[in-house]
């Protein structure tokens, strides 16, 4: 992961760390070895350019757990007197964890500051320490179910003071890589055992079964490998998931939190939006792409989506 960062920001690694070229930003991404068999990517970064990171799904069965702190420049929150909406916010904190099977989309202005840990590990460890632990199967159900959902949840005061201490630590540099080490497993585990007392919160309780789960799984592909025409009629989605329409429908919605029609267009747009960021297409090319002939409709449904229409977000 560290390479593919190196790779994009043109950089190079020495001692396990990346240091920003000048032209690119400054600041660093550090590579830290973790108890059994872990990785993590400690990251402290000011970009000098607009940046985009567009990870791309594999078939590898990889997990990473992020948690990131952005602090947006005030010249992108005055510039012509934008007001902020709360996903605009000086400040930006989440809580994610993502898998490889998924597309994966990072988006930076310039002068944003980026701080963050990031914990890397295979699908072989989490299944290994959820089998030792009493609550793992009902963690792991829970797991599959809201792991494509893309759930970010705010870092609260106590996932930022450890944050704080992992990228910012003023100890002696004997014991730093002891501390950082620390740090970065407490907000493991601080992630997982929130996972389990949120379920109690909510009384935790699915009903489909694990071949329900697989099929719901392989209708969601099916909803986002094509954006280029109308998505899949649910009749024939109900038949590829041996489910009714009515129960297809609720299981959806309770597994990836939105009813099909409203999945299909969000990931439609956000494919939309990281076309046009990566500056590579012209909007209409990015609007036939996403299934649109009529440029107007695309530009309506772009500004319905993010609240302004392609040609603002290009700066045009």
């Amino acid at each position: 992961m560290l390479h593919y960062f190196a790779n994009i920001f043109k950089g190079k690694i020495e001692t396990n760390t990346l240091h920003l070229p000048p032209e690119i930003g400054e600041g660093f991404m550090k590579l830290i070895e973790l108890p059994n068999g872990l990785q993590g990517i400690v990251s402290d970064y000011i970009v000098n350019h607009d940046l985009l990171l567009n990870r791309t799904k594999i078939n590898k069965d990889y997990y990473t757990l992020r948690f990131d702190e952005v602090i947006i420049p005030d010249s992108v929150s005055a510039e012509e007197g934008l007001q902020l909406h709360a996903e605009l916010s000086p400040v930006r904190t989440a809580v994610f964890l993502g898998s490889t099977k998924f597309d994966w989309m990072f988006f930076s202005k310039k002068g944003t500051r980026v701080k963050g840990v990031n914990i890397l590990f295979s699908k072989e460890w989490l299944e290994k320490f959820l089998e030792v632990e009493s609550v793992g199967d009902m963690i792991k159900k829970y797991l599959s179910l809201k792991m494509s959902a893309f759930n970010y949840e705010p870092m609260d005061m106590e996932y930022k003071r450890i944050l704080g201490e992992v990228v910012q630590t003023d100890v002696d540099a004997s014991f730093e890589t002891l501390i950082i080490q620390n740090r970065i497993m407490l907000l493991l585990e601080r992630f997982f055992t929130r996972i389990f007392f949120k379920m109690s919160d909510m009384h935790f309780d699915v009903k489909l079964s694990n071949e329900d789960i697989n099929r719901l799984k392989a209708i969601e592909k099916e909803l986002v490998k094509d954006f280029t025409s109308d998505p899949p009629q649910i009749k024939m989605l109900a038949r590829q998931a041996a489910m009714s329409p009515s129960k297809l429908k609720s299981s959806f919605k309770e597994i990836y939190g939105l009813p099909l029609g409203q999945y299909h267009q969000k990931h439609r747009m956000n494919k939309a939006k990281a076309m046009l960021l990566s500056r590579k297409y012209s909007i209409s090319e990015v609007g036939v792409e996403v299934g649109y002939s009529n440029l107007s409709n695309f530009a309506k449904a772009f500004k319905k989506a993010f609240d302004q229409l392609p040609r603002d977000l290009l700066g045009r």
